[in-house]
């Protein structure tokens, strides 16, 4: 039998609580995690839906209809009904049951949750009832075919997705990526409703402080002209490990921001990071179609692809196969 739940729109529940599962392992604590793996009769409300405790703090994360760490008990694969009280107390529409895993978080392997922190793209495969863990990355799923050919499909979707298999728990991991704007107007406007059309994260903001606390699977787009906005928001995105920075403006004021990067410490080798004009050539003149543009950018560029049309180029429509994992995050 197999059991499946997609998600999209929003951060992981993995992703949010694994910094403090860090703090709490680095500390030498016991820590127990539990995920949302399966539902029936009700959908999530997050994407992989976790909560961590350990003994003497607070629990981090939320399961459904505000499972508490009271009602899990052991390790591996536990079953819970959520009656119809429950549900309308968690803001679920009706009652149902979820498969929850429980495990260890130090029985993952070594570096797992530092790779959470920085959010990357993970595949997790617990063999059932209470075996160890396998974690896939985007450059190792093809090894998960041992599990059979739906754990690299799953991955494949690009989206943080949940399954039950014959033998196996799958959760699936992909960041939501962020889009920093830094400007106001129209175009930052545009860029916003095209970013949550595409179900990232958005934020519009002058303030360069909102660009440090960005991963690889992010992006910040400059539009503000004005030096003391737009020059510290580029050092600032230039030392983040945003996967793609941006600046909107005519190739003089490119010229004129770098002046001022290079006055200001910032290394050339570091801003050639930086695209700029942002945007794909495809003529845009209004904020909507420059808002596309930079999306088309920022897509091309976490998938290393040309963007090229797709008539001009050779072999499959999708690169190893409709079935390949996507590279970009």
């Amino acid at each position: 039998m197999h059991r499946v739940a997609s998600f999209r729109g929003t951060m992981g529940g993995v992703y949010d609580i694994a910094s403090q599962v860090n703090d709490w392992l680095a500390a030498g604590r016991d820590v127990q995690v539990a995920t949302v793996v399966a539902t029936r009769g009700f959908s999530s409300q997050t994407p992989a839906a976790s909560l961590a405790w350990t003994d003497g703090e607070r629990p981090v994360g939320a399961l459904v209809a505000h499972v508490d760490a009271g009602r899990l008990s052991g390790t591996g694969l536990v079953e819970m009904t959520i009656t119809e009280e429950e549900a309308a107390r968690g803001g679920l529409a009706c009652g149902g049951s979820a498969s929850i895993l429980v495990r260890a978080a130090a029985a993952l392997p070594d570096g797992t949750w530092d790779r959470l922190v920085a959010r990357e793209p993970l595949c997790l495969v617990s063999t059932l009832p209470g075996g160890d863990t396998t974690v896939f990355t985007a450059q190792s799923i093809r090894d998960a075919y041992p599990f059979g050919d739906r754990v690299p499909r799953l991955f494949g979707r690009g989206v943080t997705s949940t399954a039950v298999l014959d033998d196996a728990a799958v959760i699936v991991l992909w960041p939501v990526p962020t889009l920093v704007v830094i400007g106001d107007g129209l175009i930052a406007d545009a860029l916003r409703d095209a970013a949550l059309l595409l179900g990232w994260a958005a934020e519009v903001s002058l303030d360069a402080g909102a660009v440090q606390r960005l991963q690889r699977s992010d992006a910040v787009v400059v539009l503000s002209h004005d030096r003391s906005v737009d020059g510290p928001a580029l050092a600032a995105a230039l030392t983040s490990r945003a996967g793609y920075v941006g600046a909107l403006g005519s190739r003089r004021t490119q010229a004129a921001r770098r002046e001022w990067l290079t006055e200001n410490g910032v290394a050339t080798a570091e801003q050639e990071r930086i695209h700029g004009p942002a945007g794909l050539d495809v003529d845009a003149h209004t904020p909507a179609e420059i808002a596309v543009s930079i999306v088309a950018e920022i897509l091309a560029t976490r998938s290393a692809s040309s963007g090229r049309s797709l008539r001009d180029r050779d072999g499959p429509v999708h690169t190893g196969g409709v079935h390949a994992p996507p590279p970009r995050y």
